[in-house]
């Protein structure tokens, strides 16, 4: 360590590895032994969303970075401690300002960890170009260069705490905590389609991590980027084509934080694109193999379900228990395909879900919105037992209608086991007539299976079929 450089610090830090005294330079530090370590808030880690290989998801990759600076008396902001030694006893102030900012999370070290995080979830990033080694001047190829659909992600540091210990060479312990805002920017439509926030915190107090600078800011970083993908809203913008109805539906691009879905639905009635195909009366072996295309194993870490399409762009219902709190799920067609779910309203009370996927590219289930007749016969699609035994078919006649708790049931001996749960109840020319509720009645008694009315279901939801009897001329 040269003299100047002992001049420029404190004598107590002399005595220090070289790169403390280098970093304690960069950071500013000011020496104060009474100054009390900062707390870093409580930040709930969140599991982030897989993104299915088969989604039609866009590249997407972080293009800006900028850092938000508190300017105090000094021009710089006491973000936290800088300690060292064994015992982490020697202190002195962390001071937050553009030089600072760069050795604790260079930008170029961002953009590597955001795309690193991308990957690590299934989500696309743009691929690297193969240069060439010589550039030939060809003006028709220049204007036929297609433009960049690539979306561009931008993040503001807004808060930024940290207390660091070197304890010795390039050893690390401490902790950080970083509060982010992102947007995402959709080239094409010269516009700015998510804002978002999240938070991440990372510890590091028994075990010492290497890095020639302190790696720990970089991984309170990383922890924040995994709770922003598992923000629904982030993943539906991603999705190509992007849905700015489904994205309106569950907060919109507007707002600056995520919500969690609506507990009851909100007051304006949404539109479902119900048009299945025109069938009459026939029988319903006759058109099982399209109804069968319609439903879907709903997939969640506490385990599966079923759903069944209501809507031609992606709309379909579930039960609300199937979900649980989850903001997004997956769901797996009858062919394999499986495609993100966001939940768009729930009615807990009613145990009903509404969610939304990419257009599947299946007819929509047809609906009987009237009350059908004691028994009638009735046929239950779903998933028993998980996905090996998809789009099972069970036949039975419907038992009576029930009141339980003050809401009505259809009530069913027609076979049902666990995973059948929001799957179609259909009458004999397959026509939804009501939605599967596990763990009703009494388990094992003939007759006592219970089903939503489907038109419950509807009006709760607060749904507008748009079919082809109601369509305009």
């Amino acid at each position: 360590m040269n003299k100047t450089l002992r001049l420029l610090l404190p004598r107590r830090l002399a005595r220090l590895p070289l790169q403390l005294a280098l970093l304690a330079c960069t950071f500013s530090l000011m020496r104060s032994v009474q100054a009390a370590e900062a707390l870093m808030p409580a930040v709930e880690d969140k599991t982030p969303l897989l993104m299915p290989p088969q989604a039609a998801a866009r590249p997407a990759y972080l293009a800006r970075a900028q850092r938000r600076f508190e300017q105090g008396s000094q021009g710089n902001q006491i973000i936290g401690q800088l300690q060292g030694g064994l015992f982490c006893t020697r202190r002195n102030e962390i001071v937050w300002n553009q030089n600072s900012a760069e050795v604790m999370l260079p930008t170029n070290a961002l953009f590597l960890r955001f795309r690193s995080e991308l990957q690590q979830h299934g989500y696309p990033v743009p691929a690297s170009p193969a240069e060439p080694l010589f550039r030939e001047q060809d003006a028709a190829q220049e204007r036929a260069r297609p433009a960049d659909f690539n979306l561009q992600v931008g993040v503001i540091i807004s808060q930024f705490q940290t207390n660091l210990c070197a304890k010795g060479g390039d050893s690390w312990t401490g902790e950080a905590y970083l509060r982010l805002e992102w947007q995402v920017f959709a080239p094409e439509q010269r516009k700015v389609i998510y804002r978002g926030m999240s938070e991440g915190v990372f510890r590091s107090r028994e075990r010492s991590l290497d890095g020639s600078v302190p790696p720990i800011p970089m991984e309170a970083f990383g922890a924040a980027v995994r709770n922003l993908l598992a923000d629904p809203r982030f993943a539906l913008a991603l999705q190509s084509p992007y849905d700015s109805v489904a994205a309106a539906a569950i907060g919109g691009a507007g707002n600056d934080v995520a919500h969690a879905p609506e507990a009851m639905p909100s007051g304006s009635p949404l539109a479902i694109d119900n048009q299945p195909a025109e069938r009459g009366n026939g029988e319903i072996a006759r058109v099982m193999p399209e109804l069968r295309s319609a439903v879907v194993t709903v997939l969640t870490e506490r385990g599966s379900g079923t759903g069944f399409y209501i809507g031609s762009s992606g709309w379909l219902l579930t039960n609300q228990h199937v979900i649980g709190q989850a903001r997004a799920v997956r769901v797996r067609l009858p062919t394999g395909r499986e495609l993100l779910a966001e939940v768009v309203r729930v009615d807990a009370a009613r145990d009903i879900a509404l969610l939304k996927t990419e257009a599947p590219g299946v007819r929509p289930m047809p609906l009987r919105m009237g009350e059908p007749g004691i028994g009638e016969d009735v046929y239950a699609l779903g998933s028993p037992l998980g996905d090996a035994f998809n789009t099972t078919l069970t036949r039975g006649i419907l038992s009576g209608v029930r009141k339980v708790r003050d809401l009505d049931f259809l009530q069913s001996d027609v076979a049902i086991l666990p995973g059948s749960s929001g799957g179609p109840l259909l009458d004999k020319s397959g026509q939804v007539i009501g939605i599967t509720v596990a763990g009703l009645g009494a388990k094992g008694l003939a007759g006592m299976n219970f089903f939503i009315p489907v038109g419950s279901a509807i009006e709760r939801l607060q749904l507008q079929l748009q079919n082809r009897d109601q369509r305009k001329p």
